[in-house]
């Protein structure tokens, strides 16, 4: 994306505009992965990704957060995807500051991710 293309999305707040599906597409085509890698990465299965991208089904956000990982999105990123989702990542939860901890510093691993999730008492909400 160029500086020109990136100022005209700000300005317009076209991002925010787009539906879950739309930014979704963007988010892939930013990061050149294709359908097939993104499920794959994201450990989906094809028939709950083609479900979200037709708009059949509202995904989970512990699929949402396979995305996430998967893509390796940035804070900013990640909110925005949630929030076209209506999920969002409260400060009142650990769990969601423990996500967006791994986030901010870069740790998409979901192994790792886990890890924090269980040692802080998540074993329920663990990233499968």
């Amino acid at each position: 994306m160029t500086l020109e293309e990136y100022i005209k999305l700000h300005k317009t707040n076209t991002m925010k505009k787009m539906s879950f599906v739309d930014y979704l597409y963007f988010l892939m085509n930013k990061y050149k992965i294709d359908n097939v890698t993104l499920y794959k990465k994201a450990n989906i299965s094809k028939q709950v990704f083609s479900n979200i991208i037709s708009s059949k089904a509202k995904p989970s956000l512990n699929t949402i957060l396979k995305i996430v990982f998967a893509l390796k999105l940035n804070n900013e990123e990640c909110k925005l995807l949630l929030k076209k989702a209506s999920f969002t990542l409260a400060s009142s939860s650990n769990f969601s500051l423990i996500i967006r901890y791994c986030i901010e510093n870069k740790i998409y691993d979901l192994y790792e991710v886990n890890n924090y999730l269980i040692k802080y008492g998540y074993e329920d909400k663990i990233i499968i």
